[in-house]
């Protein structure tokens, strides 16, 4: 277990990156990502993950994953990620973009353009967290086709799970439908 003084130090090490660390109790952090979802602030929280699988279970209603097209990334892509990227695939979800040229963008591109953007190490490290959630709320990343280039539309969503279904990475985009967390 980190020292106090360690952990302090990793606090100071955020900060000085330009971040700011936000302590609270579990309703303020919840009521900061309700929001933040409702007026498209873009933020990224890293939180334990049963406060994340909250927020990410009140957005993700049957009609949003139906209108969306979210569905389980099929173990070959997993495969692919694992192979061709060198990074961990967990089991998840995804939509898939299609483009008028014929290609896709789905989660095996989603991870490419991670690992081009924050490049391998950031990915896996995200990725292999065992106590920690990482949360986007209105990510303002482009998808774009892997085929011919194009800024594809609607945008990409996904999320990541551990084998025991704890969340590891999720996104949403605009507000929460129906009733809020009391």
């Amino acid at each position: 277990m980190k020292s106090q003084e360690t952990l302090l130090r990793s606090i100071e090490e955020v900060v000085n990156a330009g971040k700011t660390v936000i302590v609270a109790d579990k309703s303020v952090i919840e009521a900061i990502m309700q929001e933040s979802l409702a007026k498209g602030r873009t933020v990224t929280f890293f939180t334990p993950p049963a406060q994340a699988q909250a927020v990410m279970r009140l957005y993700w209603s049957p009609r949003r994953i139906k209108e969306i097209g979210m569905e389980r990334v099929p173990d070959e892509e997993r495969a692919r990620i694992e192979s061709e990227l060198g990074v961990p695939a967990p089991a998840g979800f995804s939509n898939y973009v299609q483009c008028s040229c014929g290609g896709v963008y789905g989660d095996f591109e989603f991870m490419q353009q991670g690992i081009r953007q924050h490049g391998k190490e950031w990915v896996k490290g995200v990725l292999e967290l065992k106590k920690t959630a990482t949360l986007r709320l209105n990510p303002s990343q482009d998808a774009f086709c892997p085929k011919c280039g194009q800024l594809l539309a609607p945008g990409h969503w996904c999320r990541m799970q551990a084998d025991d279904g704890t969340l590891i990475y999720g996104c949403c985009t605009g507000e929460i439908p129906g009733p809020v967390l009391a």
